[in-house]
């Protein structure tokens, strides 16, 4: 006990001293110089290949350190994990993220063993920390585009309205940008940006699609790159879009007014079991004792919570329209 103690209190202490020369000693380069090299690390990961992939784009991409970045580089994963971090506007580095995880689980794992109730406990301890990372990501990855989605229209209307105005497309994404609020401001500078570094408006225009999962703004680009190679009216085109997008938005709360039952249903589901466990605790604790002292209890509840979870995402995927 003694020794698993002290292992788990050197671990805490080796990694928070890690996790503290690191910070301070990348905390020097938030600069705009680290600023340019983010934006360009979506064009290094777009690349099919190392042969291609200019040296200048390949430094410093997904992590400080140039072993661990070399490593990570050859790793599929870790383009899946800076795209999820690109598209959550996180500042982390997937190094960072990857050494967090590590970091998570070794602590869960070191806990569960500590407090004697079986490796498959600890292993499921451990798991659940190593997601918290990646659930904060997703949750801020939503929110941005539930904001985004939110702002979209707006934009539109000004960049129509610029363009029934006489500017140019491109001036009309400059207007966006000086104009709107994050994130419909920052997806469009870092396209302004794009293209005064050399880029194609097409080019530029893909890349703002990988940043953020949006169906909206996909028409958005399918539309500018049909109308780069047809002709039409593109101010026209772009305030129909905007009036389409505000349509949807109208029906989507209809939809949460009739699916209000549905998720009501869902809520109540998911707080009956923790409603009862508190009641049952405070009635008679000796009652749920067996479920925490004894194994095959432990193994009941793990297999409760999984299939509440399961539960739970199959109501959501039901009351979930898409439109």
């Amino acid at each position: 006990m003694e020794l698993l103690t002290i292992t788990l209190i050197v671990f805490l202490v080796v990694g928070m001293a890690v996790f503290g020369l690191y910070y301070a000693a990348t905390a020097a380069k938030e600069s705009p110089r680290s600023v340019v090299k983010r934006r360009l690390r979506a064009l290094a990961l777009g690349q099919p290949s190392d042969e291609v992939m200019p040296s200048i784009l390949k430094d410093d991409i997904l992590s400080e350190i140039p072993a661990f970045n070399r490593v990570l580089f050859r790793i599929a994963i870790a383009r899946k994990a800076e795209k999820l971090l690109d598209q959550a506007d996180s500042k982390i580095k997937v190094g960072t993220l990857f050494l967090s995880t590590a970091v998570l689980f070794a602590v869960g794992l070191l806990a569960g063993l500590f407090l004697h109730r079986g490796f498959p406990l600890a292993l499921l301890v451990a798991a659940g920390l190593a997601v918290i990372p990646y659930a904060i990501l997703a949750n801020k990855k939503n929110a941005r585009l539930k904001k985004f989605t939110s702002q979209f229209p707006d934009a539109l209307d000004m960049i129509s309205r610029s363009l029934r105005a006489g500017h140019s497309f491109t001036s009309a994404m400059q207007v966006v940008y000086q104009e709107m609020p994050d994130p419909v401001s920052k997806l469009f500078h870092m396209a302004y940006d794009e293209q005064n570094l050399g880029l194609s408006l097409s080019e530029s225009l893909e890349n703002m699609t990988r940043r953020i999962n949006s169906l909206d703004l996909s028409f958005f680009v399918t539309t500018v790159n049909i109308q780069r190679e047809t002709g039409g009216n593109l101010a026209e085109i772009f305030e129909k879009l905007g009036t389409t997008i505000r349509e949807r938005f109208r029906i989507l709360g209809q939809l949460k007014v009739y699916t209000a039952q549905g998720r009501l249903s869902g809520y109540i589901l998911a707080a009956m079991p923790v409603v009862m466990v508190f009641v049952l605790w405070v009635i008679n604790p000796d009652y749920l004792t067996v479920l925490i002292r004894t194994r095959i209890g432990i193994y009941m509840v793990i297999s409760a919570v999984v299939f509440q979870i399961i539960g739970l995402f199959v109501i959501r995927k039901i009351i979930n329209i898409q439109i």
